[in-house]
Parts: C-alpha cells; sequence; structure tokens
C-alpha cells in the first residue's frame, strides 16, 4: 500500500462520520435526540428489557456514553427504567408508550440514512461493505482494547 492509500482509509471515514453526523443530527433535532441516542434506542427497541452493559457491549461503547443517552432517552419519555426482578443491582430498560409511538418515525430516519449510504450500490455490494467495515471495526475495537491494556 502506498502512503496516501494508507491514509485513504482513516479521510474517507473521517469525511463519512462528518456528514453522517450533521445529516442524523438534522433529522434528530426534532425529536432532542443525539446520534448516540438513536442507537441507544434502537437497542432497546430491539431487546426488550435489556441492560445498560448489554447495551455497551453491543455498541461497543463505553458506559458513560450509553449512561448519559439513556438519562435523556428516559427524560424525553421514550425509555423507562426498572430493577432487574432477580438482580437489583442490574437495571433494565424498555421502550414506553411514547417511545412506541414514535418509534417507527425516529427508526425511519436511520433506513433513511443507509438508504443514502447504498445509493447506487446493489444487494451484493451492500453485504460487501458492511463485511468490510465490521472487519475494519472490529480489528479497531481489537487494536484499542489492547493499547488499553498496555497503561
Amino acid at each position: 500500500m502506498s502512503d496516501v492509500d494508507e491514509h485513504s482509509i482513516g479521510m474517507y471515514l473521517t469525511m463519512i462520520e462528518r456528514d453522517h453526523n450533521y445529516y442524523m443530527n438534522k433529522f434528530l433535532k426534532k425529536y432532542n435526540l443525539g446520534k448516540h441516542d438513536i442507537r441507544v434506542l434502537k437497542e432497546v427497541n430491539a431487546h426488550n428489557d435489556i441492560s445498560q452493559n448489554e447495551i455497551c457491549e453491543i455498541l461497543k461503547e463505553d458506559k458513560i456514553t450509553v449512561s448519559k443517552s439513556v438519562k435523556n432517552l428516559v427524560a424525553l419519555g421514550y425509555v423507562e427504567r426498572k430493577k432487574d426482578s432477580e438482580d437489583k443491582r442490574i437495571t433494565r430498560l424498555s421502550m414506553t408508550e411514547k417511545g412506541k409511538k414514535d418509534r417507527s418515525e425516529i427508526m425511519s430516519i436511520m433506513k433513511n440514512t443507509n438508504d443514502v449510504f447504498s445509493r447506487r450500490m446493489n444487494g451484493e455490494d451492500v453485504e460487501k461493505v458492511l463485511a468490510l467495515l465490521k472487519c475494519m471495526s472490529d480489528n479497531m475495537h481489537k487494536e484499542v482494547l489492547r493499547i488499553r491494556d498496555e497503561n
């Protein structure tokens, strides 16, 4: 790989992230949600009675980021907290009636974003891109964990 190629992946990911953030914030503003909030909301919607730790694992996010999103989602009335019936140290999250009412409109923002990303791609292209992005994400996450452990 040449020097230019080595920097291209990071450069394109940075540009995509910047534009993705703008796009998401533009449409989520109406709901007072941020980009992290919608990811947490998506997991609560998909896994009723999920714990915050489980969300951290799924999203590969730190506890502080997930906690802030949960706090915002609870304050907005989209998610409710309840103690686990068997282990009171665990807090379970579920959708409220308001969250259920607004979820299809909110989740459509994510679908529309994916539609923009995959415009002019066929199904096979999308599958390849997703597989490559997952591989890149896994590679970088493992490396970050490795260097974190060095300290």
